[in-house]
């Protein structure tokens, strides 16, 4: 690449070879059906439960024949809820290769976060675990959006239930199994449900092209080493992650929620060479006793994602394992994961690596759009093959620029080689351990509280969890609440990651700008002048 030393527009490699038929389903059951049918595909590292490339070829197709016969039609919705297992890929890849729109919920949500995400993509069909079907059947039901429920576990069902069994165990000719014809049209084929800073999670539209492109994407090492992924397929760097690696013939380990011990010990079974972590798991390599337990001398790199990792934690790292390399990317849903991503060819510390294939990247400033150059802050716009389509029910102009990139509200610069640097972020999005967190949402919650006047949210800055949702409130005049009793309160209405973990500070008034803004940066101000005795301590 050239030495970039002014205005300009940043290139990822856009040579890209894609199925006219532009069915993603399709182009990862061909990559598949081109493996060694007896490799290991998908191994469940806390059971030992695995599928073998040739066996998911195969469940893909029976699982898309059935759900021709239960009446899914193309552009129909189909929902999973779930915790990672075999069976949530095999669903997802069938419902592309039918020419369906898949959409995932995150199983750890409460009954108003699955409301909110069923009114917005309406799925007719949903997969659910035994666990979250006991759980929130009852929730799901009452909403009237769902026809058909499909069952993984052995539970006593509902009359319009039925078993994966039913699906996945018909057997059926592969060759005359007839994926969905787009005839090079994208079209959408995945929901994926985005945080952003003004309310609940947002519906963004994935195309089958979008998912191509991503999945056509070079590995960031080409050594056979096996990875191991916990993050949940709900999220963007969970399902992108290992699509990418099954579309690319990787033996995946995976586990379905984190546990110290069992995460080590699945390391140590596996003899796993890299690991794809939110930065909290790399500072528990740094800090944990049960690292000396095991042995984890097999793992050479260490992917990282959703904040930056200190440039002492990477010493340390380095130090302590004898790593070869810790690589650094930086992603959204809204570009179907990376937008940069560095490699274990030249990594540079502290980058967070070059323009992935499929991405264009300029620099701008916020308030005049002038393209920014080499070494100057501004923030990312992005557009390319892999940038999506827009939001359920927004209006694009509402998110992209008169020239198509969509304005990410990160501040960012490159280097005089094309490397990026994150700096900052407009948006107020709180990371907690990689997952995003509206501060609005939270304020919302809050102020249900009969106690509470005001109420304004940021992040307390936290070495193991990057940041905390921390609360700062006003009291009603004369109420009486006390901390623990707004936490206790917020606890019961949110995701885990949501949490008022960084406590709660009482004020007279919320900072805010004349037209009624909350200055969260006169929160993080105030946040500063708390004494370190008040300050939380994180646990991972």
């Amino acid at each position: 690449m050239e030495k970039q030393t002014k205005s300009a527009i940043i290139y990822g490699d856009q040579n890209f070879l894609v199925p006219p038929h532009l069915n993603f389903g399709a182009f990862v059951l061909q990559k598949i059906l081109a493996r060694n049918k007896e490799q290991a595909a998908l191994i469940n590292g806390a059971t030992g439960e695995q599928i073998t490339f040739g066996e998911m070829a195969q469940k893909i197709a029976n699982i898309s024949s059935s759900l021709s016969r239960l009446g899914v039609l193309q552009g129909d919705v189909v929902a999973i809820c779930s915790e990672n297992r075999i069976e949530y890929l095999l669903t997802s890849l069938a419902v592309f290769y039918s020419g369906a729109i898949i959409t995932f919920f995150n199983n750890a949500y409460t009954k108003a976060e699955i409301t909110h995400a069923l009114g917005i993509s309406k799925p007719k069909y949903i997969f659910l675990s035994g666990e979250v079907y006991k759980a929130q059947y009852d929730v799901i039901e009452n909403t009237k959006i769902v026809k058909t429920y499909v069952i993984y576990d052995d539970v006593s069902m509902k009359s319009n239930c039925i078993h994966f069994r039913e699906l996945s165990e018909k057997q059926v000719d592969i060759k005359s199994c007839k994926y969905f014809d787009f005839k090079g049209t994208p079209h959408t084929g995945m929901v994926l449900y985005s945080s952003g800073t003004t309310g609940l999670a947002k519906g963004a539209k994935i195309t089958h092209l979008n998912l191509i492109v991503a999945c056509l994407q070079p590995m960031m090492t080409d050594r056979n080493i096996t990875p191991l992924t916990i993050a949940p397929w709900s999220s963007t760097m969970g399902i992108i992650l290992i699509l990418q690696k099954l579309a690319h013939g990787r033996t995946c380990v995976f586990l379905s929620k984190y546990n110290e011990e069992l995460y080590l010990q699945t390391i140590q079974k596996y003899k796993i060479g890299i690991l794809f972590v939110a930065p909290p798991l790399v500072v528990m390599f740094c800090k944990s006793s049960l690292v000396k337990k095991y042995d984890v001398s097999s793992v050479e790199i260490i992917y990282s994602g959703g904040a930056p990792i200190t440039l002492e934690v990477i010493t340390q790292l380095k130090e302590r394992y004898l790593l070869l390399h810790i690589i650094q990317g930086y992603g959204m849903t809204e570009a179907t994961g990376a937008v940069t991503q560095d490699t274990d060819k030249e990594p540079k510390i502290g980058s967070v690596g070059k323009v992935v294939p499929g991405v264009i990247i300029k620099i701008s400033n916020p308030e005049t759009n002038e393209t920014l150059g080499c070494r100057e802050q501004g923030e990312v716009r992005i557009k390319g093959l892999a940038v999506f389509q827009g939001y359920l029910g927004m209006d694009p102009r509402d998110i992209f620029d008169d020239e198509g990139y969509y304005k990410t509200g990160d501040i960012a610069y490159f280097d005089e080689d094309g490397c990026f640097y994150i700096v900052d972020r407009i948006k107020e999005l709180i990371k907690y351990k990689g997952w995003q967190v509206t501060p609005s949402e939270l304020e919302a919650v809050i102020l249900q509280h009969p106690a509470i006047k005001d109420a304004g949210v940021t992040g307390t800055p936290d070495t193991l969890a990057g940041e905390l949702p921390t609360a700062f409130v006003v009291k009603q005049p004369g109420a009486k609440v006390i901390e623990q009793e707004i936490i206790d309160f917020v606890a019961n209405k949110v995701a885990p990651w949501k949490k008022l973990r960084g406590g709660v500070i009482f004020l007279d008034e919320i900072p805010k700008t004349p037209s009624g803004k909350i200055l969260r940066r006169k929160l993080k101000a105030l946040l500063s002048k708390q004494s370190p005795q008040k300050l939380p301590v994180s646990k991972l």
